[in-house]
């Protein structure tokens, strides 16, 4: 796990993001889909238990916000991320969620939430344990945890491909991160994303020759459950429940 809690102060942060949100197109791309279907479907588990009221929600992280504006189909949501630049152009797009600008790490609200989603956030903070410690300050009794981030176990065949970096990454391997949430009661975890990198172990499990011959026989879901028991995906989605 790479500390740069020393190294990035948080105005450098704040400005790094108000200038990254500023140029970043709206666009999603095909990653951003799967990421999104796989939240969902976590939602989807989730729902059943709030017996058709509205929930609250928090998206921890927003970004520029087009997670918010999904999670607000389902309940009412406040969104905050470090950029004002980030937040101001969300709530100018979608006016109908609650969103603000603050340090999410020091971030504590009278009001607790149901739900709180966080997506490709925990990788780009400098501390880990205190992000842990917002996010279960901000559950109610009984709330859940929708997380996703990039997978620490394959952080080097990311960085062969040069993938991309912002000013903090901090990825967890898979271990680390149930860890980290360990007082939690995990009802799901999954890596996703299996065939981003053809370096490493990925020219073996990611060839395409491999791969049309193990669809040929009709054995690729079973191939995919294998590569995921391996922990071989871009991504990984945690889902759990806070009980204090």
């Amino acid at each position: 796990m790479e500390n740069t809690s020393d190294q990035v102060p948080l105005k450098d942060q704040r400005t790094y993001y108000d200038n990254y949100w500023r140029t970043h197109k709206l666009g999603l791309i095909p990653d951003e889909v799967t990421r999104l279907a796989e939240i969902l479907h976590a939602v989807a588990l989730i729902l059943p238990n709030f017996k058709n009221r509205e929930i609250r929600i928090c998206d921890l992280g927003c970004g520029r916000g087009w997670i918010s504006a999904e999670l607000s189909k389902f309940g009412t949501v406040t969104a905050v991320d470090l950029s004002p630049q980030a937040i101001q152009s969300a709530s100018e797009r979608w006016p109908q969620v609650d969103f603000q600008s603050a340090d999410i790490l020091t971030w504590r609200p009278d009001d607790s939430f149901d739900l709180v989603v966080t997506s490709e956030v925990i990788e780009h903070v400098p501390d880990h344990k205190l992000f842990a410690d917002t996010v279960s300050h901000l559950l109610r009794n009984g709330g859940y945890l929708i997380l996703t981030t990039p997978n620490g176990k394959v952080k080097r065949a990311w960085d062969a491909i040069n993938g991309g970096s912002q000013i903090i990454e901090n990825w967890l391997k898979p271990a680390e991160l149930r860890q980290l949430f360990s007082l939690f009661k995990i009802l799901r975890y999954k890596v996703f994303i299996l065939d981003f990198s053809y370096v490493g172990i990925f020219r073996i499990t990611s060839a395409p020759k491999l791969l049309r011959l193990i669809n040929l026989a009709g054995i690729g879901k079973v191939y995919d459950l294998i590569r995921e028991w391996l922990r071989l995906g871009l991504y990984q989605i945690l889902v759990a429940r806070f009980e204090k």
